[in-house]
């Protein structure tokens, strides 16, 4: 390899010697940038998924916070109507059927209230609305092929299963771990987030919201970090929520990392898993906790991405510095051959024949004279021959102390540039062959100087303008998370609000069923009324009828005592024959008075009667005038309180429309702060980036910028 170094030509050896170095320092910096890209690269993969799994996690929360925000309504509304009094199952049944079950992912919504502790003893009350075959309230509102349907649950044990022990012992919401049920002829996987009710400071019962999890694993499985990645979903239990394979839905955690999986759900802090065989894959996992802080759980966005796909921009990087490596290197080298041809190549070849021609006796022209450089100095030593060897020594001095000045020069301005230094122009005399090298030299680095500058100003301002940013957006998720929490409390208490107008209204119409009852009882006295004093008429009628027959007996009476006093004539005429009809005629007398005085009795008792009848017809004439103002009275109350349904109900359904507008207003203000939390995670990625590259163009000094560009890069 020696040998065959010392046959190259001149320009071969520079072309060689410049080709390896050039090769040699651009192998160390481009190694040097690509295991730098390829860690930066990681870095920001990782903090791009924990990002991406924190935006994705906010919706997540977003979503179960409503059924969260429904399920503690219900059971507020619940423990208000048993502490008030107000414990009729029909009326607490229809406030379980809940607006949230219009939702797609809402299956059913349900109370379990333990035995005995609702109104009373449960026995003897199964026929009761909600009620279950051994009397406990326990009222269920559940989907059937779109319809709602109230079924009280009758699950044996039901008591003593998680769905009601864990909110009822602990006192605090719950989520139950994800289970499959048939719903409507199809199997989903669902959960179930639960709610005490609480009277008079202590629990009675639980309230819930089933909940469909198909929808969350379909958003899910719609999502591809870096093109080729996968979002999935674990429970608190370490159990699949949300994975691409219908086959592990509902069930436990079994690849690689199962202990930093579960240590990830006990700490809530991100965990990520590098280089593990996911399917025969080498996969990085992030394990991203979600805080569900009202339900006394954390769930966990699992991000899956080959480790191939984030390699990928490195490799990309390395290939391209390779190629870019190669095209200088062949630049280089075909610009120094050119110009070693140029410059020492051909005019030597010219002064080697001469010379040889001179050493072969020949008389030739020595070419190059009046050039100024070695080659002129060569061609003066070969034409004066003779003074060769002092003129030769003198030659190569100057030669010698030209090279070492150009070479000292441009080699210290090749490690400064190495270092990072852009300030140190070339400012030695060089000889006049090699200004050209110089002028070229400095003016490079000039240019390399004002690219690097350019890029810390583009940089600063990117980092400038995305701090900004992230600080508004961030400031802007804080108020959003504020309007949602005002708009949950108000739609909570619009909901209440609605509860006890419909309730109302329920009273003001069964307070109408009375008044009506009461108006039919009314119209049916004044008809009694108008019968007693039909009959007092129809009997003041009988006692003339009876005064005539007594004054036809009285006069019957009369002439029976005229007839009496004749006859005792007749017979006091007749003497003693006549005496016996004397007796008789004194008997007929006698009981002609007796009917006279019986008659006159009859007459004076039957005076007072018909003074009776005459009052009694009067006070039922009042009577009658008084069920007429009572029922015109009952008829007004009746009215006023038909208005006042009318208008309970109005508002009833006027809150009910203000309740949705409000949980719609939620939903979206929720759905503004995930997408504001998206903002504010890719305005924190920019900044990094942005400091990122601060940083490299900070290790480049350029003279006046030098000063901010560390600034920067400190901030």
């Amino acid at each position: 390899m020696r040998d065959l170094f010392n046959r190259l030509h001149i320009a071969g050896k520079l072309m060689t010697v410049a080709g390896l170095a050039i090769a040699v320092l651009l192998l160390l910096g481009f190694s040097a940038v690509v295991l730098e890209t390829r860690s930066s690269v990681g870095e920001l993969s990782d903090r791009s998924a924990i990002a991406q799994a924190e935006a994705e996690g906010n919706l997540l929360r977003s979503d179960i916070a409503r059924f969260e925000a429904t399920a503690r309504t219900l059971a507020s509304t619940m423990g208000n109507l048993h502490a008030s009094g107000a414990r009729d199952r029909a009326a607490a049944t229809n406030v379980v059927k809940t607006d949230l079950l219009k939702s797609r992912e809402a299956l059913g919504a349900w109370t379990m209230i333990a035995p005995g502790r609702w109104d009373g003893e449960d026995a003897g009350k199964a026929g009761l609305p909600g009620s279950s075959k051994d009397g406990n309230f326990r009222p269920y509102w559940v989907k059937n092929n779109g319809a709602l349907k109230q079924n009280p649950s009758d699950e044996a044990d039901g008591y003593n299963k998680p769905f009601f022990r864990r909110a009822f012992d602990s006192g605090d919401g719950a989520i139950l771990d994800p289970y499959t049920f048939d719903a409507g002829g199809r199997t989903v996987l669902m959960t179930s987030i639960t709610q005490p009710v609480r009277s008079g400071g202590q629990v009675i019962g639980v309230t819930g919201l089933d909940m469909e999890l198909g929808t969350i694993s379909e958003r899910l499985s719609k999502l591809k970090p870096f093109g080729t990645g996968r979002v999935m979903l674990l429970s608190a239990g370490a159990t699949w929520v949300a994975n691409p394979d219908p086959a592990r839905l509902g069930k436990p955690y079994a690849d690689a990392g199962l202990e930093e999986v579960k240590a990830a759900l006990a700490s809530g802090a991100p965990r990520v898993l590098a280089e593990i065989d996911i399917d025969g894959v080498e996969t990085r996992r992030v394990i991203q906790p979600i805080a569900l802080s009202g339900l006394n759980a954390t769930w966990a966005l699992v991000l899956d991405v080959p480790e191939s796909t984030i390699a990928a921009p490195a490799r990309t990087i390395a290939w391209q510095l390779v190629i870019g490596g190669l095209v200088i290197v062949v630049a280089v080298l075909a610009s120094l051959f050119y110009a070693a041809g140029g410059i020492i190549g051909r005019p030597m070849a010219k002064l080697s024949g001469a010379v040889d021609r001179l050493a072969k006796g020949e008389d030739c022209a020595i070419p190059e004279l009046d050039r100024e450089d070695e080659i002129g100095t060569m061609a003066r030593a070969a034409d004066v021959f003779r003074q060769a060897a002092a003129d030769r020594a003198e030659a190569d001095r100057r030669s010698a102390e030209e090279q070492r000045i150009v070479t000292t020069a441009v080699g210290e301005g090749l490690d400064a540039m190495r270092q990072g230094d852009l300030t140190r122009d070339i400012t030695e005399e060089f000889p006049a062959g090699y200004v050209s090298l110089k002028d070229n030299f400095n003016a490079a680095l000039a240019e390399l100087r004002r690219m690097i500058g350019a890029v810390a100003n583009s940089a600063d301002g990117i980092q400038s303008g995305s701090q900004e940013i992230a600080q508004a957006s961030e400031d802007l998720a804080r108020r959003t998370e504020a309007n949602a929490a005002s708009l949950e409390e108000t739609s909570a208490a619009l909901v209440q609000i609605d509860q006890r107008l419909k309730a109302s209204a329920s009273a003001s119409t069964q307070t109408v069923r009375r008044a009506d009852e009461a108006l039919s009882t009314v119209s049916g006295g004044r008809v009694v009324a108008g019968e007693a004093v039909a009959a007092m008429d129809r009997v003041s009628l009988s006692a003339r009828g009876i005064d005539q027959v007594i004054e036809g007996v009285d006069k019957i009476a009369f002439q029976t005592r005229v007839l009496a006093m004749n006859a005792a004539v007749e017979a006091g005429r007749a003497g003693d024959a006549g005496r016996g009809f004397a007796v008789v005629a004194d008997l007929v007398s006698a009981l002609a008075m007796r009917a006279e005085e019986e008659a006159k009795r009859a007459r004076d008792q039957l005076t007072v009667t018909q003074t009776d009848i005459v009052t009694a017809v009067d006070a039922v004439q009042r009577v009658d005038g008084a069920f007429e103002t009572i029922s015109e009275g009952v008829g007004e109350v009746h009215a006023l309180l038909g208005r006042m349904a009318e208008d309970n109900q109005a508002q009833s359904t006027a809150i009910t429309q203000i309740s949705v507008a409000v949980s719609t207003m939620d939903h979206s203000t929720q759905q503004n702060a995930a997408m504001v939390e998206e903002t504010s995670a890719a305005a924190r990625n920019l900044t990094t980036e942005a400091g990122s590259l601060n940083d490299q163009a900070a290790r480049f000094d350029t003279g006046g910028q030098t000063e901010r560009f560390r600034l920067s890069s400190a901030a």
